[in-house]
């Protein structure tokens, strides 16, 4: 019986296919064969497209926990270090915010799958950039030499610029500097002290330094008692 012509025309690439569909077959069917595996990550949790003049005004959890299911062999080769959740908030505006993270959210290789995670939602506050001079309140500490008092306390430039949530800038009415002692003065003096940006998302934008001077004074002295007048005896 004669074998048709179309068994025997090219027969390399005959073969060549059956091996790529052999190998295919084998591949496919090994993955049905391995076994499903589950573990769980502490991946950080990532900030992306923040809208412009914008900022997180409140903390967040630097990560979050998942769970994954795979093939044994995908998970045993994951790189922990590469796994990410990305938090996205290109369409987000001002206020305050909740984002429920979703599996799309991890990017995990394609036969991996998220199938939990915690916490699945992220409660935030995007408020806008803004800025404000505010007055600055140099902090005394300590007690000078006996007899001495502080008199006053200025600084200069007296106000600094904070650039900051302006949800936060609005309440500001001044802001401190670091702690500057009077302890064992006996006389006027002048020192550079920093200015602090406390708050969350704070920081000093002009008059970072300022100069203050303390200016000391003797306590006044108490005035004597007086004394009582003699009765004159009557003649």
């Amino acid at each position: 019986m004669a074998i048709p012509r179309v068994f025997v025309r090219n027969p390399g690439s005959k073969v060549l296919a059956l091996a790529i569909a052999l190998a295919v077959w084998f591949s496919l069917s090994e993955e049905r064969r391995e076994r499903t595996s589950e573990r769980s990550y502490h991946v950080p949790l990532s900030i992306v497209n923040i809208p412009p003049h914008s900022l997180i005004a409140s903390p967040l959890p630097p990560s979050v926990d998942v769970r994954l299911r795979g093939p044994f062999t995908a998970l045993r080769q994951l790189e922990p270090d590469k796994l990410e959740a990305v938090l996205d908030l290109s369409s987000a505006e001002p206020g305050e915010r909740v984002y429920r993270l979703t599996p799309e959210d991890v990017n995990t290789p394609p036969d991996v799958e998220v199938i939990a995670l915690a916490p699945q939602e992220i409660h935030f506050l995007l408020d806008t950039l803004g800025e404000k001079e505010v007055a600055v309140a140099p902090q005394v500490t300590g007690d000078p030499v006996p007899g001495m008092r502080v008199a006053s306390v200025r600084a200069a430039p007296p106000v600094a610029r904070i650039a900051g949530p302006a949800g936060v800038l609005a309440r500001m009415t001044s802001v401190p500097t670091v702690p500057i002692s009077v302890d064992g003065r006996g006389a006027t003096f002048s020192t550079p002290a920093a200015v602090l940006s406390s708050g969350s998302g704070l920081r000093v934008r002009q008059g970072q330094v300022v100069n203050v001077t303390v200016v000391l004074e003797a306590e006044p002295t108490p005035p004597a008692a007086a004394t009582p007048a003699r009765r004159r005896n009557a003649s």
